[in-house]
């Protein structure tokens, strides 16, 4: 029987630690998947940015005019980013409302689930991409409005089964009321992974630049695949977690009802 709306409330600390919980039992699975997803993106860069990468370290052998950034290397590499955090959180949000009802979904069970919503995801992601990246220009603000309007989007299509532009919608309609806590969210989020962040780059940067044959990159490339995925991993499990406590609040709808829909 569902709650009373406003009975389940929506508290940063809540998410964070259910968050925190949801990862640490799923923690093979989901970071198997997120490795598994990734790989696209680690091939990338070891077969296609490393053949630049490595000439650009050696600027003895390296004409300077070729030393200008490659633009459309930089918006491929971007897309690939993009294509892989999409279906990664697509199938994690499946695993972590799984997990949320007391069942274990399988790493094939949550590809399968990513991979049928993974094109209204991508197209999404681009459209949410352009439209951050326009508000971010104008000002900053504008862009983290529209980002933390958009927080859920990706949950309303993967449980809900909305089309694109309703699914920017619904999210604006979940995340009313309480975008400052959303953003008190993000903000404590992005700090702890800047923090770890700055330990891998430093070890990184340690070992690309103790590296005199090259070999270097590839386990530059490698520590920061290994890294990015984790946090691409946690960051699913935290929108999944997030969305279904809009969602609790808002309409009081337990995660059973919410769910359902993957029967």
């Amino acid at each position: 029987m569902a709650a009373e709306p406003g009975t389940v409330q929506f508290s940063i600390g809540r998410v964070i630690g259910d968050s925190f919980g949801v990862y640490a039992r799923n923690f093979i699975s989901f970071t198997a998947l997120a490795l598994l997803i990734g790989l696209l993106d680690l091939l990338f860069a070891l077969f296609v940015v490393d053949q630049t990468g490595t000439a650009q370290m050696d600027p003895t052998q390296t004409d300077p005019a070729m030393m200008q950034p490659d633009y459309g290397m930089v918006a491929l590499s971007a897309l690939i980013t993009m294509i892989v955090g999409a279906l990664t959180q697509a199938a994690i949000i499946y695993g972590t409302f799984q997990d949320l009802r007391g069942q274990k979904a399988g790493i094939g069970d949550c590809i399968a689930r990513g991979l049928s919503a993974i094109v209204p995801v991508i197209v999404g992601s681009i459209l949410l991409a352009l439209g951050v990246g326009v508000g971010m220009m104008l000002l900053i603000i504008p862009g983290v409005i529209l980002a933390l309007m958009w927080w859920v989007y990706v949950p309303t299509i993967v449980v809900e089964g909305k089309g694109i532009i309703e699914a920017f919608g619904r999210s604006r309609e979940l995340t009313r009321g309480r975008r400052w806590h959303l953003l008190g969210l993000l903000v404590i989020v992005v700090v702890l992974t800047i923090l770890v962040g700055v330990i891998v780059q430093f070890i990184s940067g340690m070992i690309l630049m103790s590296s005199a044959d090259g070999s270097g990159w590839t386990l530059f490339s490698i520590l920061q695949y290994a890294f990015m995925s984790l946090v691409t991993a946690f960051n699913a499990v935290l929108v999944a977690v997030g969305y279904y406590y809009l969602r609790a609040e808002k309409e009081g709808i337990d995660v059973n009802e919410i769910a359902r829909i993957f029967d």
